[in-house]
């Protein structure tokens, strides 16, 4: 079992950072590997028949979390050295788990795990942390899950976790509200399995290249749909395929912050190898939208350089790359004129309200910031440290850092241990170019 391989408690021990301004940054940053990627390789991996090897996939306690879910569905789960997992797969056949699946603070786990639990023949529990249970909306998936044949309820009636899920999905029609991408992802993948073809009507499709990710899985496992403009798939249905080897992608959102530092702060180079400008992840445009700000950003085939630049405010269409909202606004708050952020109504659905909190943020920072339903507009500031709560996002604490490396002063971000989600060693990888970022425990 998976669990005598857990290094350390789910509970990280906490950690509060201290963060200076810091101009004059210059070095290498390795970012991690994609967790996207890695969640839907994992899922992948465990429907398979026979055994798939993935290299570096992104390790945190989200992961192993799933790996632990993904053994409850039947499948085996075995770490090795350098940074290999080998999955034996349960060739399409779930079997129901024998306890309630805690997805912690994991929109991915809970999302994507529905989808599976509705393939087995009993019923699943899963449920979460308070962002779980009272953030994440699962209302869009209960209803297309019992659309396509099988039974999805959530024990409060509230749309949101505990939920208990039980199958088999016959396929059919069912629509959905794509305005988040997790629910159609997991819809995709769990259809594919389905005993008989579905179609999909994806209402208000965003998020667009995440499930663009999906679908890229899906080709590389051979499962047979169509996709028309992310509105409407079919999907065959009692797919199956063999086990792979895949090698997991580096991480564009994790490599914007250092990026967005290294812009941002005075006489600054950062550079940042390996990242795959051919892969399909959607924060890889935001180097684009720096660039049409106005930021000196170098992209070579082995090579990201970011230097210090002068940046232009403009509106920004926040949909495709909506993980780097609150960075975005950062950014804003630091070019000239006004920005505008648009199309981001799903950030209030996150691990937090994200525009809500991100106005709350800056606002205490001292930036001139105006809240909208779907974004912020904001105008350039001079930023001041202050004390600020992660709200264990560990978005909020990068973006919270790259905010503190320009603002006047110290700020100190509360409960930051959070980060190692997406980025454990962001603290380190930032005092390597000369961040002035420290930890305190």
């Amino acid at each position: 079992m998976i669990g005598a391989y857990i290094m350390g408690p789910e509970k990280e021990p906490l950690m509060d950072l201290i963060v200076s301004p810091s101009p004059n940054l210059h070095g290498t940053i390795r970012v991690p590997p994609n967790k996207s990627h890695s969640f839907r390789a994992l899922i992948m991996a465990g429907l398979a028949e026979g055994t798939s090897r993935i290299h570096h996939p992104a390790v945190s306690n989200d992961w192993m979390r799933g790996t632990e879910a993904l053994e409850m569905f039947g499948a085996q789960v075995c770490p090795h050295a350098n940074e290999l997992w080998e999955i034996k797969g349960v060739g399409g056949k779930l079997t129901t788990p024998d306890d309630i699946i805690d997805c912690g603070n994991s929109g991915i786990i809970l999302r994507f795990f529905m989808g599976l639990a509705a393939c087995c023949e009993g019923h699943a529990v899963l449920s979460g942390d308070h962002s779980i249970r009272h953030i994440r909306l699962c209302q869009p998936l209960l209803d297309a899950l019992n659309s396509l044949g099988a039974w999805a309820i959530s024990t409060r009636n509230d749309g949101h976790a505990p939920v208990v899920v039980r199958g088999p999905l016959l396929g059919g029609k069912a629509e959905i509200d794509g305005l988040d991408s997790q629910p159609v992802s997991a819809l995709l993948i769990a259809t594919s399995l389905a005993e008989a073809p579905s179609e999909i009507t994806v209402r208000r499709a965003g998020e667009k290249p995440w499930v663009g990710v999906t679908l890229d899985w899906l080709d590389r496992c051979g499962v047979e749909y169509s996709n028309d403009n992310f509105e409407r798939y079919r999907i065959r249905g009692r797919s199956r395929w063999g086990g792979f080897e895949a090698q997991i992608p580096l991480d564009f959102s994790a490599a914007l912050y250092p990026i967005a530092a290294a812009v941002l702060t005075d006489d600054s180079e950062i550079t940042l190898p390996g990242l795959d400008f051919n892969d399909s992840q959607g924060d890889k445009e935001v180097i684009n939208v720096l660039r049409s700000m106005g930021a000196d950003i170098e992209v070579t085939d082995e090579n990201i350089i970011a230097r210090s630049s002068e940046l232009t405010g403009r509106e920004i269409d926040c949909n495709d790359f909506i993980d780097q909202f609150m960075l975005l606004a950062v950014v804003g708050a630091c070019a000239e004129g006004e920005t505008v952020l648009t199309n981001a109504e799903i950030c209030r659905h996150k691990e937090c309200d994200r525009i809500s909190e991100m106005h709350k943020a800056l606002t205490v920072m001292g930036a001139d910031v105006q809240e909208r339903p779907d974004g912020l507009v904001i105008r350039k500031s001079r930023l001041r440290g202050a004390r600020m709560d992660s709200l264990s996002d560990h978005r909020m604490v990068m973006t919270l850092a790259v905010a503190a490396l320009v603002a006047s002063g110290e700020t100190l971000i509360s409960d930051a241990e959070c980060v190692r989600k997406t980025f454990p060693d962001f603290v380190g990888q930032m005092q390597s170019v000369g961040c002035d970022v420290q930890k305190r425990s």
